[in-house]
């Protein structure tokens, strides 16, 4: 073959290497992080579709600082655990050698959990392995008096009880029974069955062996 004719040959060789590397550029430069981005969001639809059925409350998910699927803000205030219990409180003073007494005895339901307008947000590692939740700390969402009993309402001889002592012994009541929930662990209680919960609706759609991770707000 003459040179003249090995030419177009050689062109025609070059032209084509080029064009398979321009192709496989594109797939890796384009198709490849379009595909990524694709499954990404479809994981997200899907962590954020089952978070919502357990909790009925879908966080902001993202992804190296691209929100890929927005919160739902149907619902405030998330209670997690919730506690039957009794506290008494009794109260007395002595005015020349009378004393008075108030002792009451409640019925209280206490529940604790998530305050929801704090952000609230499930982040994605690009390979879809690592799962990071950064949530707003436990709270005492309510303390509900359910049944009251009076054990003591004693007047002294001559030091009688007002009706604003007795209302003040109530709310003391009140107050002390929403303090005495830091001595029974409540709040890691909500946060143990939350955490529970929360892993288990995302463990539904991300790959088998995904680390999740619990960290604190900034």
């Amino acid at each position: 073959m003459s040179n003249s004719s090995k030419a177009p040959a050689r062109a025609i060789g070059i032209a084509i290497v080029i064009a398979a590397i321009t192709t496989s550029a594109y797939f890796m430069l384009v198709k490849a992080p379009a595909a990524t981005g694709n499954k990404l969001y479809e994981l997200a639809q899907k962590v954020g579709k089952d978070i919502d059925d357990i909790i009925h409350f879908r966080p902001r998910i993202t992804s190296s600082g691209i929100t890929l699927l927005k919160e739902s803000n149907t619902i405030k205030e998330l209670s997690t655990t919730e506690r039957l219990f009794d506290h008494t409180h009794t109260w007395d003073t002595t005015w020349l050698g009378s004393t008075k007494r108030i002792e009451y005895k409640g019925k209280f339901r206490a529940k604790a959990g998530y305050d929801l307008t704090q952000p609230f947000s499930i982040d994605i590692s690009a390979d879809g392995k690592t799962i990071r939740a950064h949530m707003p700390s436990t709270r005492i969402n309510s303390v509900e008096q359910l049944k009251l009993e009076v054990i003591r309402d004693e007047n002294g001889v001559w030091n009688k009880i007002t009706p604003q002592e007795r209302e003040q012994a109530l709310n003391a009541l009140l107050q002390n029974a929403r303090a005495s929930l830091e001595k029974i662990d409540i709040l890691k209680e909500a946060d143990k069955a939350f955490m529970s919960q929360l892993e288990e609706a995302i463990r539904k759609s991300t790959p088998s062996g995904a680390e999740i991770i619990r960290e604190p707000l900034p």
